[in-house]
């Protein structure tokens, strides 16, 4: 099977989805400066939403699980062949599913086999994925956070059949996300980033990383009360979304003592570097976030300029910490490579298009926040900031197309 013989066209898909994922979101732009009348907002919302943390998000990491974790006869097995089959197959229907009906049966058909499948390919690496360093812990408790997220999909349909879009309808949504984005992403990247720490024979301290394992894995299931603070809830959830913040803000320090440890080691490029250095001061901005978010004050300005500050939230996760270290990863395991001109163009407009997205979204929030004058032609700079994402994507990946530097 092509996806375990040959892992190159998984990343080459995961990548193209990340593309698509990407145009989407560039015509949801498109439409809020040039609206258009054949665009469902919600429907195409929903498709760039999944299409970004299940195509690109999930399988760029399922891939370097099996590269990295697996072993080569293992990964060769049935199971990883139809399961990795059924999932592309899903993914790459829900790219016409959402679009065109939204969440309905047909879209929620596939969300089930995708679920299924996944479970199976979930349980396979639990059980393939050895090891007891901390990397191997943070991927494993990852898995199990995938595992914990997705049983917000099954508990949705009841909700909407018997209470139609109440508070509990989103907050199944929010338990979905959370786990998700600080449960599976969150571990599963930095176990990776860790094992490339141990590949490279980086020297970090194991009991900060352990640390930082263990204040990260106390924080996650308290950190969805965080989630929850929209609506009307006991003032003990914020309470419980504060000490969670807290835990998290401690983890972090530890994660900020093994990179002060690693940078002093690093033989990477400048550009490797310069990710890295990007990705860990997005993840600092998400914490702090999180942490002000535990306050009432700010969680009520924060629901009334939603489309500024949750917004800039998620794509502070998706795109500035989850996709920057994804593609940090995946040049540091030598699965591809960014070093020639054209890459790195590529990769410098993409982080240009990130960085002033976030920007003009908090900025224009903050701007609301304290009632002076909004920024002029707000939405049209968004729109052209979001393309540059797209073309330096299509950059990335047309350079990677000419010269072959996908690796299995």
């Amino acid at each position: 099977m092509l996806f375990t013989k040959n892992s190159k066209f998984l990343y080459f898909y995961a990548f193209a989805l990340f593309i698509v994922s990407a145009l989407y979101g560039l015509l949801l732009r498109w439409n809020f400066t040039f609206p258009l009348k054949f665009i469902n907002y919600q429907h195409f919302l929903q498709s760039h939403s999944h299409v970004a943390f299940l195509g690109w998000g999930y399988l760029a990491t399922v891939g370097m699980l099996l590269t990295n974790f697996v072993e080569a006869t293992v990964k060769q097995q049935k199971v990883y062949k139809i399961t990795l089959l059924i999932i592309v197959t899903t993914i790459t229907l829900m790219l016409i599913s959402f679009p065109l009906g939204g969440y309905k049966v047909f879209s929620i058909v596939l969300l089930s086999v995708f679920g299924i499948a996944s479970y199976v390919l979930s349980y396979r690496l639990l059980k393939d994925v050895k090891g007891n360093s901390i990397a191997v812990k943070l991927i494993k408790y990852g898995i199990y956070y995938y595992l914990l997220s997705s049983l917000a999909t099954w508990f949705l349909a009841g909700v909407i059949v018997t209470q139609g879009k109440t508070d509990l309808y989103y907050n199944t949504i929010y338990f979905y996300l959370h786990f998700l984005y600080n449960g599976y992403f969150a571990f599963v990247l930095f176990g990776l980033l860790f094992h490339i720490f141990e590949k490279q024979k980086i020297i970090v301290s194991k009991k900060i990383q352990y640390n930082f394992f263990l204040y990260l894995n106390i924080a996650c299931i308290p950190a969805y009360a965080l989630s929850t603070l929209w609506s009307e809830v006991s003032s003990i959830f914020y309470l419980i979304g504060f000490v969670a913040s807290i835990l998290q803000l401690i983890s972090l320090l530890f994660l900020l003592k093994i990179i002060k440890q690693v940078i002093l080691q690093l033989n990477w490029s400048s550009i490797s570097k310069f990710l890295l250095k990007f990705t860990i001061l997005a993840y600092i901005l998400k914490i702090v976030i999180q942490i002000a978010s535990s306050f009432p004050f700010i969680v009520d300005k924060s629901i009334a300029l939603k489309p500024f500050f949750i917004i800039g939230y998620l794509h502070l996760f998706t795109l500035a910490f989850m996709s920057v270290l994804l593609l940090l990863i995946l040049t540091e395991l030598k699965i591809v490579e960014f070093k020639n001109f054209l890459s790195k163009i590529g990769i410098f407009t993409f982080l240009v298009g990130v960085f002033m997205t976030e920007t003009l979204l908090f900025t224009q929030g903050f701007i609301f926040l304290n009632r002076l004058t909004p920024i002029k032609n707000y939405n049209l700079l968004v729109l052209i900031f979001s393309a540059f994402m797209v073309i330096g994507l299509v950059v990335i990946f047309i350079d990677l197309l000419i010269n072959r530097k996908v690796k299995n």
